[in-house]
């Protein structure tokens, strides 16, 4: 039905504009909410915690079947190293959580977690070392079949040292990276929401 009356026709033109306009305008601020700078930060650590996660998992397989390998007995450092396996998995769905933008509980995960880590790598090497000692090995003998065919061997005395430097540490200052980017993440992002 077409209205005879102008001011009434401009009136709806300008109803249509200005609802057209809040439909443009909620999807730009949809597209720039997907494509912030914080969203990518998010992926970062989240990328980053699930790498050092699954280097920490791969870690505590090879750390549990160590003392059996080596024949020194030592109970309490396989039941570290299960302990780290299911810590690794929790650290997996810490930066699973980062991927889906959830940066706190993440962060905090991650951070604990790579604090976590170390304490646990500090144990299971004193403990392999201890019980080295106690069966007055010299050396640990370390085999590679699949990539090394030579023996490795490594000074009892050193045993805390390597496993600290080697595989610990890394994978602990990984997940700590990972972890403090998302709570920097995290605090950016309310930073942000104050201000707008």
């Amino acid at each position: 039905m077409i209205c005879s009356n102008p001011s009434v026709q401009i009136r709806r033109f300008i109803e249509r504009s200005e609802a057209d306009a809040r439909g443009v305008m909620s999807t730009i601020k949809i597209q720039r909410a997907l494509q912030t700078p914080r969203h990518v930060r998010a992926l970062l650590s989240g990328g980053l915690g699930v790498f050092s996660s699954l280097l920490a998992i791969g870690w505590a397989l090879w750390a549990y079947n160590l003392p059996s390998a080596v024949n020194v007995g030592s109970s309490q450092s396989q039941n570290l190293m299960l302990i780290q396996l299911g810590l690794s998995f929790i650290m997996l769905l810490g930066s699973g959580l980062m991927l889906a933008r959830f940066t706190l509980p993440g962060g905090i995960i991650n951070v604990l977690g790579a604090l976590s880590t170390f304490l646990i790598g500090v144990y299971f090497s004193s403990g392999v070392a201890d019980a080295a000692k106690s069966k007055n090995l010299a050396a640990l003998p370390l085999q590679f079949s699949g990539v090394y065919t030579g023996t490795v061997s490594l000074a009892t005395d050193r045993i805390v040292s390597t496993f600290l430097i080697v595989p610990v540490l890394p994978i602990a200052v990984l997940l700590l990276i990972s972890g403090l980017g998302a709570l920097a993440t995290y605090r950016n992002g309310k930073r942000a929401a104050v201000h707008d």
